[in-house]
């Protein structure tokens, strides 16, 4: 939500949203930020720099744009042949093993927002995202539309839709020949929620979602054995349904604890037609030292369950329609610490650092440094 500054009461709960987020009322800025993320045995790295802009023309509209590019390298974990038994293709009587499939990558991502407010200040946003891999495109559309419901803008309510179509290179490993078709899936996401200012120094915003994928579905390059240990067993790509239909909720509250310092709490609940539940409690406390510093630390918590067509054995899969070994299916918890310094230097320039490191019940951990610096015009 962007709000201009000079529509709404500068409450103590707006001094708090702006603590908290930077993208709770437009600004004119320009943005530049560096993101390094890497996994722990030695899977995947990612450099990313990017850019971003926003921009009022007049008092009726806001145009924002960001870029980012992604440098990704790595290996992901999945079934291969394992070249100590002999095995030399996808299709053969030799062993497999579980390990890290290596891979290079490199990601250009854009997308645009235009905010119009209208005469009642009612706002409506509209974007398109674009991203473009080697083996992978997606263009993506979204609209949302938030409207007061009364004159001191302390509650709104906001309906959203946006819709992606993707196209993708899948490899057919199956027969060894590792030749590739054009594959396409789309994404439908709905959502509606409400927003609530309490008091002098709380909100409340309360969010429903459902998103509806339909197409291709399966993750090309993850891999399953078939019929371990017998004539007929071989290696190949993961099958995964080509519709899912998943539902969820948004609570998100946020509070000033005194003059200088803010807490915000997110939970979400998701669950999906293919047995996957998740709950995130994500947890982040601001303290503004003076003028110029302000410090977070968070906490953020996953869990989920795991689909209903995943094992990671290679001795299950038989005849089965739907297979997969892949990890992020399965059944796992994971915590994320967060930290972040931001550094004002005057009206115009201010600077930020971040850190987080995840770890995963898998086995899975993971740490992102982020390096950025606004200007204001």
């Amino acid at each position: 939500m962007q709000l201009k500054k000079s529509y709404i009461n500068i409450s103590k709960v707006t001094a708090l949203a702006i603590i908290a987020s930077n993208s709770l009322y437009a600004e004119n800025y320009v943005s530049v930020e560096f993101l390094q993320y890497n996994e722990n045995d030695n899977r995947v790295a990612v450099s990313a720099p990017s850019f971003s802009t926003s921009y009022d023309i007049g008092t009726d509209y806001n145009i924002k744009a960001d870029f980012v590019h992604d440098a990704v390298s790595g290996a992901t974990p999945s079934w291969q042949p394992d070249s100590n038994s002999g095995a030399s293709s996808r299709d053969n009587s030799g062993d497999y093993q579980y390990k890290n499939q290596e891979f290079t990558e490199a990601r250009n991502a854009g997308s645009v927002m235009l905010t119009t407010r209208f005469e009642n200040r009612d706002e409506l946003y509209t974007g398109f995202d674009y991203s473009r891999e080697s083996d992978f495109d997606s263009k993506a559309i979204s609209a949302e539309y938030m409207h007061y419901t009364d004159k001191s803008h302390n509650q709104s309510v906001n309906i959203g839709v946006s819709y992606s179509f993707n196209e993708l290179l899948a490899y057919q490993y199956d027969s060894g020949s590792g030749a590739s078709q054009k594959e396409e899936s789309n994404s439908l996401n709905i959502q509606a929620g409400i927003s609530q200012v309490l008091n002098d120094h709380s909100a409340l915003k309360v969010e429903g979602f459902t998103i509806i994928d339909d197409g291709y579905l399966t993750n090309p390059h993850a891999n399953v054995v078939r019929n371990n240990n017998t004539n007929n067993q071989k290696l190949v790509t993961e099958n995964r349904p080509d519709k899912r239909t998943a539902y969820g909720v948004n609570l998100k509250y946020i509070t000033l604890l005194n003059d200088d310092m803010s807490y915000k709490v997110n939970y979400r609940f998701y669950a999906d037609d293919w047995d996957i539940n998740s709950h995130t409690i994500d947890n982040d406390i601001y303290y503004k030292m003076n003028k110029q510093l302000t410090f977070g630390v968070g906490l953020r918590y996953y869990i989920q369950s795991e689909a209903n067509f995943y094992n990671e054995n290679k001795d299950f899969f038989t005849n089965e329609e739907y297979a997969s070994s892949d990890e992020r299916l399965s059944d796992f918890d994971a915590l994320t610490y967060k930290t972040s310094i931001d550094f004002k230097q005057n009206d115009k320039i201010s600077y930020n650092l971040g850190g987080e490191f995840y770890s995963q019940s898998t086995g899975l951990d993971a740490s992102m440094v982020t390096l950025g610096l606004k200007y204001k015009f």
